[in-house]
């Protein structure tokens, strides 16, 4: 551990970190994990300790088996790490077996090879059902609930939070915008020769229930890396004017920051978790902006036309026109822009649904909240995958390398989803403010925020029937989603205890065969007829024959007669060819090998055809014979 935390460039105090609190730093940040000396060590600390227990483990013959333990463990540890990642389950079906396979043939490659010396071979036997059995319900107790579960990154150590600036970002930017003089809030500037963008983005909303849009986010630490590096990408440095700031504006895709942040799974937020000092400068890299080219290459993300926007899909339709979805969508901003009329003291100025809908359908007249807003639903209506996005539009310097952010310049704007996971802004508010200052007598206004009664008549509904259908269709496909995610559960739970009892089955077969191979194959002819013999009688003790110690050839061949009806005169004479060479010293023995063997395979033809296949199996897979309490004596 230690030459893999200086090989990586780091220090004696990352060594402490890493032995101390590398695994609460490991377990608290999201994926992928920041590149530190101290996490680093830690890793190779957790892998570096149970390969060093399986290996001396493996290296005792009585206890070897017990291999597998740490093997599996560390397995399903890394597979829970990885959960959000999507790790492959099905990898730890064929490094388990490897390992069961090598654990269990261990004896067999030492360095005395001679059939004699293999007296303990398989000692450890006994233990191999319940570590098997052991290791496969730990790695469905384990492993199935991290896939399956629709949840958040499991190594979270600490509550999910959810703060006061994040619950409604549209209200802080109101907040913002309506400061008197405006305060310088973030300046930024760049080396890279890129020009800074106009537009940062500090939230992004994709949930809408009828009264609010919120981010609805879970946010957790992270490390300084947010997401793999990009073609295009540039470097920007941040200083923060007001010691009240705690989200960092990116103009795009975030990828990293040399600061502590936590943020949510999308990147929809990235904040601070500790406060910067105002002065202090943060060194901050972005993807590159998102222009009509990319998506014109890349496509348009999709989504399903839900209940709460399909009213609005023939209104959007007409407004669209005809051409791409990417012509439809830049046909509404321009039809937003030019014919609609942007007034921010809009009677019924929130952003409540049927608020909204008025704005869409009669006055056309309306907020900077509500534009973005409603170019949202008018999208979605189109199933295009669409969001309002909270931050600040500034106007950039002449040179483009420097740019300061003010309160005045926080706004409200549409993102619209490409196939590939970025997003594209619109902007359908239109750039002037009606002029005239007597708008038309109104309802009071209402802030964004308020719960409001509608204004205008409901849109028209379906009749109660209808609504009664669809409720109890959704109650039947929901209770169907349940008895579907259940059988998945139950199915990968059956799947992991199969394949642990294919792997034992794979393990005494494979062992059966490893030790009849090498009685018939290795060693003199003598040794070869009477390896015949003794694997003769193995199978025999498989079948449920008791073997006497003191019993002799002929005695064993007697009392098995009605194991094999068949084949009772070629077991009698595997006996006495066994007998022969072993207490004289026949003639010709090359001869007799070939007779021996041909009298096994009658004796085991014989014993399987009486069999059903339910007994064969039981038959073949059957420990008597390995077991040291019911094992032949005849070795």
């Amino acid at each position: 551990m230690t030459i893999i935390v200086f090989a990586v460039g780091g220090q004696a105090s990352d060594v402490v970190d890493a032995l101390t609190a590398g695994t609460q730093r490991l377990l608290s940040t999201d994926w992928p994990s920041p590149e530190r000396p101290d996490l680093i060590g830690t890793v190779g600390l957790v892998l570096a300790v149970p390969t060093a227990v399986a290996a001396d483990l493996a290296g005792r013959r009585d206890w070897h088996l017990l291999a597998l333990t740490p093997i599996v463990a560390s397995g399903v540890l890394v597979t829970a790490l990885c959960a959000p990642s999507g790790a492959q389950m099905v990898w730890l079906i064929p490094v388990g077996l490897l390992a069961a396979i090598f654990a269990t043939l261990r004896p067999m490659i030492g360095d005395d090879r001679e059939i004699g010396a293999q007296r303990v071979w398989l000692r450890g036997e006994r233990r191999l059902i319940p570590v098997v059995l052991l290791a496969g319900l730990v790695a469905a107790a384990v492993s199935v609930p991290t896939v399956l579960a629709d949840r958040a990154d499991p190594r979270r150590n600490e509550p999910a939070k959810q703060t006061a600036p994040l619950l409604d970002p549209i209200e802080a930017t109101l907040a913002l915008r309506a400061l008197d003089p405006p305060a310088d809030l973030y300046q930024l500037t760049t080396e890279s020769g890129i020009n800074l963008p106009d537009r940062w983005r500090t939230a992004a909303l994709n949930d809408y229930d009828g009264q609010r849009w919120t981010p609805a986010l879970t946010l957790r630490p992270i490390g300084r890396r947010l997401t793999p590096d990009t073609s295009g990408m540039f470097m920007f440095d941040l200083e923060l004017l007001d010691d009240g700031l705690a989200l960092v504006p990116f103009p795009s895709t975030p990828i990293t920051i040399n600061v502590p942040v936590e943020t949510d799974s999308d990147r929809t937020v990235v904040r601070l978790t500790e406060r910067i000092d105002p002065g202090d400068t943060i060194a901050v890299s972005s993807g590159p902006i998102i222009t009509t080219a990319d998506a014109l290459a890349t496509g348009i993300a999709t989504r399903v036309i839900d209940d709460s926007v399909s009213s609005l899909t023939e209104f959007a339709e007409n407004l669209a026109g005809d051409g791409t979805v990417l012509d439809q969508l830049r046909q509404i901003q321009s039809t937003m822009r030019d014919d609609w009329v942007l007034a921010s003291n809009a009677p019924g100025a929130g952003l409540q649904r049927a608020l909204l809908e008025r704005f869409v359908r009669d006055t056309k007249r309306g907020t900077a909240e509500q534009f973005a807003a409603a170019y949202v639903l008018l999208a979605r209506s189109l199933g295009v995958d669409a969001r309002v996005a909270t931050g600040f539009v500034g106007a950039r310097s002449a040179t483009g390398s420097a740019l300061t952010l003010v309160s005045s310049d926080a706004a409200v704007w549409p993102e619209v989803g490409l196939l590939d996971g970025r997003w594209i802004a619109f902007d359908p508010v239109p750039p002037d403010e009606a002029s005239d200052v007597a708008p038309p007598d109104e309802p009071a206004v209402q802030t964004p925020a308020a719960a409001q009664p509608p204004i205008a008549p409901a849109p028209e509904l379906t009749p109660d029937t209808a609504d009664d259908d669809e409720a109890g269709n959704d109650a039947s496909s929901t209770t169907a989603s349940v008895y579907v995610r259940w059988g998945q559960k139950a199915g990968i739970a059956l799947g992991t205890i199969l394949v642990a009892l294919a792997a034992l089955a794979a393990i005494i077969l494979l062992a059966k065969f490893q030790r009849r191979r090498k009685r018939l194959a290795s060693g003199t002819p003598a040794q070869r007829i009477t390896g015949a013999w003794a694997v003769a009688t193995d199978r025999l003790v498989d079948a449920g024959l008791t073997i006497a110690p003191s019993a002799a050839n002929g005695d064993i061949a007697t009392s098995a007669a009605l194991l094999v009806a068949n084949a009772q005169r070629e077991l009698i004479q595997l006996a006495t060819l066994s007998s022969a060479v072993t207490f004289g010293n026949p003639a010709e023995t090359d001869f007799l090998v070939t007779d021996a063997v041909a009298h096994l395979d009658q004796v085991e033809t014989s014993m399987a055809e009486v069999r059903t296949r339910g007994e064969q199996l039981r038959w073949r897979l059957s420990l008597r014979s390995l077991r040291p309490g019911t094992r032949s004596p005849v070795r």
